[in-house]
């Protein structure tokens, strides 16, 4: 099944957010650890410097937080029209509980992340939702990036897939410090009874597709598979880190 053959009108964000991202799993957590390790050595002390994007964010607003202390501006491009009103209602300012303070909180005592000290206010001010496509991405326009489980979580095709990852890299500037997450041998996810579609990628192959892309300083990290998964049906998580190159 090819991305535009995927009824994304009937996503249910709120349904997502809530099987993924209610509580912080151990996964996310290790992700979280090397990615904030990443960004720290990538991107320096300076801050407010950088222009971000965040692709295909959909109900899930750690990867925006993860740049945070870096960005001036970051913008969240979504095509489903679902994903694109959670990110308007869950983006603002509002009082009350905020769902993603344990999700900061791994990060909060960090350098840089210290820094912040208001996140959700600081992401309300900052952050701009762009309906787009992942194939009409803006060429070289910003220069820090992060996709987290976007390009092998919307089809099964894998040439799209790479097509995908080629695009959102081609979006950042030469020397642009980049994070991005997969799936490892997923087999397609269903949320509220629907089922979408996956490309199974596996380090290796993840490994031989950036060989052959414009990164430098990349590398595959894999989760823990004994800690508890988010659902059934893949193997692991996936973090990739690098630079493009240009």
């Amino acid at each position: 099944m090819r991305n535009d053959a995927v009824a994304w009108s009937d996503f249910d964000a709120g349904e997502y957010w809530k099987n993924n991202y209610a509580s912080v799993l151990p996964e996310d957590a290790e992700i979280i650890q090397w990615a904030s390790k990443f960004l720290i050595e990538a991107c320096g002390q300076r801050s407010g410097l950088k222009k971000a994007v965040d692709v295909g964010a959909g109900s899930n607003l750690y990867p925006a937080l993860l740049m945070l202390p870096w960005a001036e501006q970051i913008v969240f491009t979504e095509y489903a029209s679902p994903n694109i009103r959670w990110l308007r209602e869950n983006l603002a300012d509002a009082p009350g509980e905020w769902h993603w303070q344990p999700f900061w909180d791994l990060v909060a005592a960090l350098p840089c992340y210290r820094t912040v000290g208001q996140p959700r206010r600081r992401l309300a001010a900052v952050h701009e939702i762009r309906r787009l496509s992942i194939f009409d991405l803006p060429p070289c326009t910003w220069n820090l990036g992060s996709m987290f489980f976007v390009a092998d979580g919307m089809t099964t095709d894998v040439a799209e897939f790479e097509s995908a990852v080629r695009s959102f890299l081609g979006a950042l500037m030469p020397g642009s410090p980049f994070i991005m997450a997969f799936m490892e041998g997923s087999s397609g996810y269903a949320v509220r009874g629907v089922r979408f579609p996956a490309v199974r990628v596996t380090p290796r192959s993840l490994e031989a597709l950036l060989a052959d892309l414009p990164v430098t300083g990349a590398s595959v990290l894999r989760t823990d598979n004994s800690i508890r998964r988010v659902r059934p049906g893949y193997d692991a998580m996936l973090l990739v880190t690098g630079f493009v190159t240009g």
